[in-house]
């Protein structure tokens, strides 16, 4: 079992190892490996491996998963490494853990929705693939790569798992990972990470609503606890909240450099009096914070600088420019717009820019603005033309919000999504996420 950069190695217990021994004796073989015990049992099981296939849980058996591990063993040529978690009816969402850990449903809080995916330089190699069956309830439709399966809180809990490997004929290694999460309020937000697979980088962008926060914690640890680079677009509370948590009780995870936009309180404050949906507290609370603080670094526009081998430069950050725009929505106007260029790829960052950025934007970069992979400004919702985003040349958008937001006709992401599809961009969303991409 193998975790590169600063994922954390966790160790087979002794009953695991037994169960994967107790497999090979039995015939059975494959990368994967599993044990779990269903309510009323008095002790774990061997996850049943045949043809490839991981069976987690007894199908028919009418008793709810009430505790699982599942392990993935690789050539040590590989960096591949498994991560998964569960949602816990009435309880919510457990974090992200590493291959081998055990999931456990306590207090009568059952096991209703799971997703797993791979990681790493070599992840590419497989699609993790999977399926769940509710009690009284048949197979349910195979899904892969860390889609949900299973509905939180639906009184649907789950009996057994299947889960299997399908190698590709072939894959490139990338040394960078980069994945859109979802978030677990349920709502529009937005929380990236992009780690280096060779050096172990962990770059973060935004982090979601305080709600999401337990999932931002178990991502960072996932990666060894430790960021070296966090971008805060702005301070909206489904953007920064997750952070100033995080700042405030860190519980072990280290941050080396924090990046942030400047704002004018004053300003800021008169246009929230104005503005019900704004949330001045989260800047407050973050000024407060890092009152002080040498890691914070408030960009500005033409900002342009090294992260590990990647180019950052920065087209959008509160100034004069935002404020002549004449929008009264400055907190959304002072997103950071930030284009971030690899060796071979590149990705445009919009935050939550306004409409009314789009043709300044255009007007004074033009080109360098064009990038493989877009994150649409707003989560998609605003009244940005399709004109800038057809200059910006995207092959893939990603809308940070969950099918309500971007499936309805009463939002403007849709339009956009449809928009992005005949024109052969291919687009991310919520309902697919976490969505991971390969980046050199």
């Amino acid at each position: 079992m193998k975790f590169m950069g600063r994922f954390v190695s966790i160790m087979l217990t002794a009953s695991m190892l037994f169960l994967l021994l107790t497999a090979c004796a039995a015939g059975d073989s494959g990368p994967l490996s599993g044990s779990y015990r269903l309510r009323g049992d008095s002790a774990a099981k061997r996850a049943r491996l045949s043809d490839g296939v991981l069976t987690v849980g007894k199908k028919g058996s009418g008793k709810v998963l009430e505790e699982f591990t599942i392990g993935i063993d690789v050539p040590d040529d590989k960096d591949i490494s498994l991560a998964y978690r569960s949602h816990m009816a009435d309880d919510g969402w457990c974090g992200w853990t590493p291959s081998g850990t055990k999931v456990i449903s306590e207090d009568g809080h059952d096991i209703d929705t799971i997703q797993l995916m791979l990681i790493g330089r070599d992840a590419f190699m497989y699609d993790i693939e999977y399926r769940i069956a509710a009690v009284g309830e048949d197979w349910q439709e195979w899904g892969s790569n860390g889609i949900q399966l299973g509905i939180p809180d639906a009184q649907r809990p789950i009996e057994a798992v299947e889960i299997k490997l399908v190698e590709h004929e072939s894959y490139e290694p990338h040394t960078w990972t980069v994945i859109e999460f979802g978030d677990d309020d349920g709502r529009q937000a937005m929380f990236y990470t992009m780690h280096n697979n060779d050096d172990g980088t962990l770059i973060v962008i935004d982090g979601g609503w305080p709600l999401n926060e337990g999932q931002v914690r178990s991502v960072i640890e996932l990666y060894g606890g430790h960021v070296d680079h966090w971008f805060l677009t702005h301070y909206d509370e489904d953007h920064a909240s997750a952070f100033n948590a995080i700042y405030a009780d860190p519980r072990g995870i280290t941050i080396d450099n924090i990046y942030a936009t400047p704002l004018d309180l004053e300003l800021y404050l008169e246009c929230a009096a104005e503005r019900y949906w704004d949330t001045p507290y989260v800047y407050e609370t973050f000024i407060e914070q890092t009152e002080g603080d040498e890691t914070v670094r408030y960009l500005n526009r033409g900002d342009s600088f090294g992260i590990d081998g990647l180019q950052v430069e920065v087209f959008n950050a509160y100034d004069q420019i935002v404020v002549d725009t004449g929008s009264r929505d400055v907190a959304n106007g002072a997103s950071l717009v930030f284009r971030i260029e690899g060796n071979e790829d590149s990705i445009l960052f919009c935050g939550d820019m306004i409409s009314r950025l789009g043709q300044p934007l255009l007007d004074l970069y033009g080109d360098r603005l064009v990038s493989e992979y877009v994150q649409a400004a707003h989560h998609g919702n605003n009244k940005l033309p399709t004109d800038f985003y057809a200059e910006l040349g995207a092959e893939v958008m990603f809308f940070d919000g969950p099918p309500w937001l971007t499936e309805s006709d009463d939002y403007t992401a849709k339009a956009l999504i449809e928009w992005c599809h005949d024109n052969g961009i291919t687009t991310y969303e919520y309902a697919t996420a976490p969505n991971i991409i390969g980046f050199d």
